[in-house]
């Protein structure tokens, strides 16, 4: 016999699938706001009555299917399609006046995307580091994992005079290798992060720490063979335009035997393998493998930037000739294809889910690419 549940653990699955089915209605009204600039842009009728006749035919089809009442569905579908169409018109009356533009070229995208970064590096710079850390399960037990190779990277040096984090945000990273370093400097693109940063020197005044506003792809103001360890974490090799000009200054700059991690964008992941997640996944940033950059995620909305994702065999020769590789590893695999909101206030299956990641390490679908190796003696 089955054994009835009772209605406090009733009401907290129905609030878990409401939460879900509000999470996917504004990951669609996501969706119909690009489907309104497509239209726009190629001058197409916002309503399309023998569309929406099709679509609401197929609800009801398949509400039958299920033993569902068709016009309950039906109902609920000519609600959504009819907001989304509400948006597109709003979008509509706001380009109008707006002259049209020139198709934009490569440089012309990549220009924007940039842009794109730097804005969401000014915006971000005050929340970065509590954005990034709790709000997102599978970044967040990246960033430890990561944390943990880095630091087991140190204990394989003989020499730990200085260290670099390049691209170091708000300096989280840049304070934890200072606790292994006689010197760290974290440099990063934008002054607004860096400010943040600086910001938070007084923590740790006894160390030789420090923060500069560099663009590395414009090389590093360090000198030959001075560097013990150099980090560019979180998926920043893939942020860089011309990553083999910056892992030659890595080169440059390493002492011989001087080691490094660098982590990018793993286009063959396990989430990618799908063509779209309907649900919001468990990434604070991901893929967008349609227009070859970066969906970041912040405060409820979705902003592109620069980044390139790699093959492993396509990260192994941007490192021949220049660095040894000790190790390509992946991770994570399973928690960015599952919806964020199944993780929360869940402890065990956090850390069940944890420990089946690392049994996938090497399989080559997880979200990240992690790099290390060391400069040859």
């Amino acid at each position: 016999m089955q054994t009835l549940l009772d209605l406090k653990e009733l009401g907290k699955r129905l609030k878990k699938i409401d939460m879900l089915i509000l999470a996917l209605l504004k990951r669609r009204m996501d969706l119909a706001l690009q489907v309104g600039a497509f239209k726009i842009k190629e001058k197409q009728t916002i309503f399309r009555s023998d569309v929406e006749d099709s679509r609401l035919a197929e609800f009801r089809e398949w509400a039958i299917a299920h033993k569902m009442n068709p016009h309950f569905a039906e109902a609920i579908f000519y609600l959504i399609i009819g907001e989304s169409c509400k948006q597109q018109m709003i979008q509509l009356q706001a380009s109008v006046g707006i002259p049209a533009t020139e198709v934009a070229t490569e440089e012309d995208d990549y220009r924007v995307l940039r842009e794109n970064l730097l804005l969401l590096a000014a915006e971000e710079s005050k929340t970065y580091n509590d954005s990034y850390a709790t709000a997102f399960f599978a970044t967040r037990t990246y960033l430890d994992f990561e944390i943990e190779i880095i630091k087991a990277e140190i204990a394989k040096l003989s020499n730990t005079d200085v260290a670099l984090d390049l691209g170091c945000a708000t300096g989280t990273l840049t304070r934890i290798l200072a606790g292994h370093f006689k010197k760290v400097v974290g440099y990063d693109i934008s002054p607004e992060m860096i400010a943040v940063a600086r910001s938070k020197e007084h923590t740790a005044a006894s160390l030789d720490l420090s923060f500069e506003v560099v663009d590395i792809e414009n090389g590093l103001p360090n000198q030959d063979n001075s560097v013990s360890f150099v980090a560019m974490s979180l998926g920043t090799a893939s942020d860089i335009r011309n990553i083999q000009t910056v892992i030659l200054e890595i080169k440059r700059v390493l002492k011989p035997g001087g080691r490094f991690l660098c982590s990018f964008y793993n286009r063959e992941a396990l989430l990618y393998r799908w063509d779209f997640m309907p649900w919001p996944v468990a990434l604070a940033a991901e893929i967008n493998p349609h227009k070859n950059c970066l969906d970041v995620h912040y405060d409820d909305k979705v902003l592109s930037v620069y980044a390139r994702p790699y093959s492993v065999e396509e990260v192994r020769q941007v490192f021949s000739g220049a660095l040894d590789i000790s190790s390509v590893l992946t991770y994570p695999t399973l928690s960015p294809i599952l919806p964020n909101d199944l993780f929360e206030n869940q402890p065990e299956v956090q850390t069940a889910v944890a420990k089946i990641e690392r049994t996938l390490l090497e399989s080559g679908t997880g979200a990240y690419i992690l790099v290390t190796g060391e400069k040859p003696m």
